[in-house]
């Protein structure tokens, strides 16, 4: 290889003279190094990658970026948001606020890794996992089991329920394709046929624009970047009033700080003025 870069240093000089042959290998470790460096996000900045590179081993790697990550952040402990929000509804709120407590995850959005449909499936899993004692119904892709978190999501009066009203499932008739689900407000029962279970949805997270007019012990509110088009600040008010006891969000400051700066300019169009005149 030695040889290779001799011959053509020589070759250069002799038909370049000696000041193009080391232009052009200054020229070519610059170009090398661009090519090396990292282009990091400035979210990154603050971390000494050097100590990476000389680190002894994975522990000493992580130890080394630990440092420089707040300790109020979920980083600092190795947890993402998401793993965050499942130890906060079925570990540490029901530590200080009592098991008893109503505990609601409201989301901005229905998709995304911290959307309604995701946060469901993943609470469902923790909360309340198959077993081969208790029943569940098998609906497409939707699981409902006895214990499960419920939420009605369309008015239907012959049954006497209506959209947003939340509940938890009582009972369960794998056969027949039916339950019973008992709702909060008066703790009626009401028993749903096959063709009306479709009407029923996983309720451990709803969105926060499902939760108007209604109220919880605790809520705990995701907010992030995969959220921009619902960050205003109206959608964080609305989730924040939702709670009489605790309300914790979940996410990146930034995020938060950009659904605070975020008016919705949006013009409601209604004939309220024109009814308060007459």
């Amino acid at each position: 290889m030695r040889d290779h870069l001799k011959l053509s240093a020589q070759d250069v000089e002799a038909h370049f003279g000696e000041e193009h042959l080391f232009t052009g290998i200054e020229e070519e470790l610059v170009s090398q190094k661009k090519r090396h460096e990292l282009d990091l996000p400035d979210t990154y900045r603050h971390v000494n990658f050097g100590l990476l590179q000389t680190a002894e081993n994975s522990a000493d790697e992580l130890r080394a970026v630990l440092k420089k990550v707040h300790p109020w952040s979920s980083l600092y402990y190795g947890l993402t948001a998401q793993e965050v929000i499942v130890r906060l509804y079925t570990e540490w709120i029901p530590k200080y606020f009592g098991q008893e407590c109503e505990i609601q995850v409201l989301s901005p959005m229905t998709r995304g890794s911290l959307g309604t449909a995701t946060l469901n499936r993943t609470l469902q899993q923790a909360v309340n996992p198959a077993a081969e004692i208790k029943g569940q119904l098998i609906l497409g892709e939707r699981i409902f089991r006895v214990g499960d978190r419920v939420i009605h999501r369309r008015n239907n009066y012959d049954l006497g329920v209506f959209n947003g009203d939340i509940g938890v499932i009582s009972q369960v008739n794998a056969l027949d394709l039916t339950c019973v689900v008992r709702f909060f407000a008066g703790g009626r029962e009401v028993e749903y046929q096959k063709d009306e279970i479709s009407e029923l949805d996983l309720a451990y997270a709803i969105t926060i624009h499902k939760s108007q007019g209604s109220e919880f012990d605790c809520v705990i509110i995701p907010i992030v970047s995969q959220h921009f088009k619902m960050l205003f600040r109206n959608l964080i008010y609305t989730g924040l009033t939702r709670a009489r006891r605790l309300a914790v969000f979940v996410g990146t400051r930034q995020a938060f700080s950009m659904a605070v700066r975020n008016v919705d300019t949006a013009r409601r169009q209604t004939a309220l003025a024109v009814l308060l005149r007459g």
